[in-house]
């Protein structure tokens, strides 16, 4: 701080001012030489500092010759790598050149003997050797044949002429060991067309050997007779069977087979097949009745062949599908083109249209069974009057067979069958949920037993039970319903193909859904018919509950009655027999709280009501405990309504509303409305 400024902030005339200004003097002298003591204590390392900055300076003008020197040699080795780089460029060209040249030369003296090569090795029936002539001349580049047609050397039309006379040579003898059926020499030749530049016809004429031979084997095979399954699967066998031996012999030619070689060997041999597989289907439909009258044994016998022979045909058109994947040396898309060549064979070949035929009338057995099974099921499940039943395997016995009809045409498959099956066993779900339902529209008088007040308890009757067995089965169809659609879906989706049949599957299935439905609304229509006829004796209940008359009460007690209905809802109704016991409980507990309302109680008679009332609840806790709040509540207005003085019913009604309190307080013949009406609620 400077003296002016000093001089400005103490007063220096005084004494104190002047000591101030000398503290504060002597402060910043202090600051100062604390200050300078610590700028010479850092003297020592500053100076050591320039001294090693000293030091890397000289040491700096070594690295930059160094530095200079490592750069010139790098000039240098980068000048050489170039003159080597261009070095090599140039014997590389050269010795490509040179190995052209070699190559033409061979070409050139191969041209030469090529062609007599070939006459010598046909005189000699040496075969493989003139084909190995054929395929080197094939092999060899055009500018080889070029430059040899330059210098007056042309060898194409002799050898032209010699692959001819080499071909005619082959199919000759091709023909002589087919007809020999030696298989030995068929296999042996026909790997040579593919070396003349002939694959096409070497796949035809092997082609044409197999399905000669597939012909004798699939006349052998109708010949042996058997079932009509055993003998289309040993047809279909043998047609795999020349399939793969196709396929294996197109996989180890050499060269390597076209895409297409496949698809025209399978067009030659497919026809023999549909052949061979119409004769036995058509055999089965005559013999499997279709289209006639049958019985529903007969019917089922001839749909479960039929079955059979759908689901042959569907693994053998699966296992020509599934060739391509066995074809080495192609590529995905030279593979994906085979396959939908054959994909097109298929479409459009007989055995397509036998399948469909067969489909066409399995479905129509099958759909002939179900309906007369159905039938069948629903008569004699019906009500005799000679015998009085109770029980009932209406729901048991149609949904067996469904299930067995659904099941059997996932096994041909195919997805429409399953389709049209499912679409079949949910119209006839819906109608026997139809039969049910009428049976169940006209309820007896008490399917479930509740006696009245003062009254024995009623015994049931065979209509009674069968009723309740009724209302169990539409339960039980609507869950089956729901299970059959899911095993459905999942028995049949490997059989999908693609997003669209799965589709179409889940939407079949899901019809099903319908007769899940008709069911149930069958299954609560019976509900409501249980319910309305309990409803006079829980009225009867309510009425004796909350009498004002005491004298009764042991004769009147609800919950006996309650405990033998809860017994024999369990054992007739499992699964709906809690909440039935609710609705039941909550009916009485809200006719009782509406009769409690319209009668006059004294102190003893109130008392009664609430006894009866915590009796209820206390059996409610046991046996039906959904109601339990509705009976709390009934016991609480009890309470209410058994209370010493008009004050003391505070306390019980916590949980009711004050115009209720009132007005079971106004119920009391011996309260006075004054007094009731001064109540703080």
């Amino acid at each position: 701080m400077s003296l002016t400024l000093l001089l400005e902030k103490y007063d220096v005339s005084t004494d104190e001012g002047l000591q101030k200004a000398l503290n504060e003097i002597e402060k910043e002298e202090s600051d100062v030489n604390e200050a300078l003591a610590n700028a010479l204590s850092r003297a020592c390392n500053l100076e050591g500092h320039l001294r090693a900055a000293s030091r890397g300076y000289t040491k700096l003008s070594e690295v930059k010759s160094d530095a200079e020197v490592a750069a010139h040699m790098v000039d240098k080795t980068a000048s050489l790598a170039r003159d080597v780089s261009a070095k090599v460029r140039q014997l590389d060209l050269a010795r490509s050149r040179v190995a052209e040249c070699q190559r033409r030369v061979h070409d050139l003296i191969d041209l030469r003997v090529c062609s007599a090569g070939v006459e010598q090795a046909i005189k000699a029936h040496d075969y493989e050797t003139a084909a190995g002539y054929v395929a080197r001349f094939l092999s060899m580049e055009p500018g080889s044949v070029a430059a040899a047609s330059a210098r007056g050397l042309d060898p194409r039309a002799d050898m032209t002429r010699a692959a001819a006379t080499l071909r005619e040579h082959l199919v000759r003898k091709f023909s002589e060991a087919a007809k020999k059926e030696d298989d030995e020499a068929v296999e042996r030749l026909y790997k040579l067309f593919p070396q003349i530049g002939s694959a096409d016809e070497g796949t035809d004429l092997l082609a044409q050997y197999l399905a000669t031979q597939l012909e004798g084997r699939l006349r052998r095979v109708t010949r042996e007779g058997g079932g009509a399954a055993d003998v289309l699967t040993r047809a279909l066998e043998a047609g795999g069977a020349a399939v793969e031996r196709a396929r294996r012999l197109l996989a180890a030619s050499a060269p390597p087979a076209p895409p297409t070689a496949l698809p025209r060997a399978l067009a030659r041999l497919q026809p023999v097949v549909c052949a061979g597989a119409a004769r036995v289907c058509g055999a089965a439909l005559q013999g499997a009745g279709a289209g006639a009258g049958v019985g529903v044994g007969t019917g089922e016998a001839g749909a479960a062949e039929l079955a059979v022979l759908l689901a042959r045909l569907h693994l053998y058109l699966t296992f020509l599908r599934r060739r391509p994947e066995h074809m080495s040396g192609l590529t995905e898309d030279e593979r994906a083109a085979c396959a939908a060549d054959i994909e097109r064979l298929i479409a459009g070949c007989e055995l397509t249209r036998t399948a469909q035929d067969l489909l066409n009338h399995y479905l129509t057995l099958e759909r002939d069974f179900l309906e007369e099974s159905v039938s069948k099921a629903i008569k004699l499940s019906a009500p005799q009057p000679a015998r009085a039943a109770t029980t009932s395997n209406l729901v048991d016995d149609v949904f067996y067979i469904t299930r067995k009809v659904i099941k059997r045409a996932i096994s041909t498959g195919s997805v429409e069958a399953a389709c049209v099956a499912l679409n079949e066993a949910s119209a006839q779900l819906e109608r026997c949920a139809g039969a049910l339902r009428r049976r169940l529209a006209a309820p007896p008088p008490a399917p479930l037993p509740l006696a009245a007040p003062r009254a024995a308890p009623p015994t049931p009757t065979a209509a009674d039970v069968l009723y309740v067995a009724h209302t169990c089965e539409a339960e039980a169809g609507a869950e089956w319903a729901e299970r059959l659609a899911a095993e459905a879906v999942r028995g049949a989706e490997a059989l999908c193909r693609g997003a669209a049949e799965r589709d179409k599957l889940v939407s079949c299935a899901g019809a099903l859904g319908a007769a899940a439905a008709a069911f149930r609304a069958a299954h609560d229509m019976a509900l409501a018919a249980v319910r309305g006829a309990l409803q006079p004796a829980l009225a009867q209940w309510a009425e004796a509950l909350a009498a004002a008359d005491g004298g009764e009460e042991e004769a009147g007690d609800a919950a006996g009655a309650l405990d033998a209905l809860a017994t024999a809802a369990r054992d007739l109704l499992p699964s709906a027999a809690d909440q039935l016991l609710v609705w039941a409980v909550g009916e009485l507990v809200a006719r009782a709280e509406k009769a409690i309302l319209r009668n006059a109680y004294d102190r003893e008679g109130a008392l009664g009501v609430e006894r009866r009332a915590r009796r209820l609840a206390a059996w409610a806790g046991a046996e039906a405990g959904g109601a339990r709040e509705r009976c709390g509540a009934l016991c609480g207005a009890a309470a209410v309504l058994a209370a010493e003085r008009p004050a003391h019913a505070v306390d019980a009604a916590q949980r009711l509303p004050p115009h209720t309190v009132r007005d079971l307080l106004a119920r009391r013949t011996d309260f006075k409305m004054e007094d009731i009406k001064r109540l703080k609620l």
